[in-house]
């Protein structure tokens, strides 16, 4: 190799290099993700789904007449049947970006689930308040006992959804296996537990849900800077 063919290749590399995105070439406000985020939803999914999660602990509750059961049950189910539409169903388009811009993925993927957490919240609300009304429950004990498993499903979710690539039918497994758990706690004496937990415990088990939520969302936004100073 002569001196001309390695300033031909140095001059390759500096070119190379000046047209890969740096650091603040990539950095995308947290507003501009969440509103590409927001505007994949479906509006008539996520009513039906409010309205779904209503009736169908409405009926639970006057059905079991265990209203601290029925939240338990209820509320994970919108926010698993939404990451399985927007996170967990094989999206060749996603795969694509993911192999190409990993941080783009990366980033695309904390604002879904941020948005999918702030949809779980709200209806977590109006759900504990409806079951209020019917049953006279205490309605921060029922928010707390409906946010509980919402919250460590969404970060185990956020989490699979990070670590592993091929996620093709991660998402119905995950439905199926909740659904047949629902039905093992209304078998088994789970009830029981649940009335005698206290309602500190219960923020207690959701603040430290949210501090391993706020842990993995972390790890992802560390691994996309890493990637984007290798490549920088």
């Amino acid at each position: 190799m002569n001196d001309q063919m390695e300033k031909e290749i140095d001059c390759t590399i500096q070119l190379l290099q000046a047209s890969m995105p740096g650091p603040k070439d990539t950095q995308t406000s947290m507003s501009t993700l969440l509103r590409i985020a927001a505007s994949e939803m479906n509006v008539f999914l996520l009513l039906g789904l409010f309205t779904g999660a209503l009736a169908f602990g409405v009926v639970s509750v006057k059905v079991l007449s265990m209203p601290m059961m029925s939240i338990f049950c209820t509320a994970p189910m919108p926010m698993l049947l939404l990451f399985h539409r927007y996170v967990l169903t094989c999206n060749n388009g996603m795969r694509e970006l993911e192999e190409t811009f990993q941080y783009s993925y990366a980033e695309i993927l904390i604002a879904r689930s941020t948005i999918i957490s702030c949809y779980m919240f709200g209806n977590l609300v109006f759900l504990s308040m409806t079951l209020h009304f019917s049953v006279g429950e205490d309605f921060l004990r029922l928010a707390l006992c409906g946010a509980v498993p919402s919250i460590y499903l969404c970060t185990l979710l956020l989490f699979i959804s990070n670590v592993i690539p091929n996620q093709e039918g991660l998402s119905i497994i995950a439905i199926v296996f909740w659904v047949a758990l629902c039905f093992l706690v209304t078998v088994l004496p789970f009830n029981q537990l649940l009335q005698i937990c206290s309602t500190a415990i219960y923020a207690v088990l959701a603040i430290i849900g949210l501090i391993l939520y706020s842990i993995c969302s972390h790890i992802i936004r560390t691994r996309r800077s890493f990637y984007v100073v290798g490549i920088g």
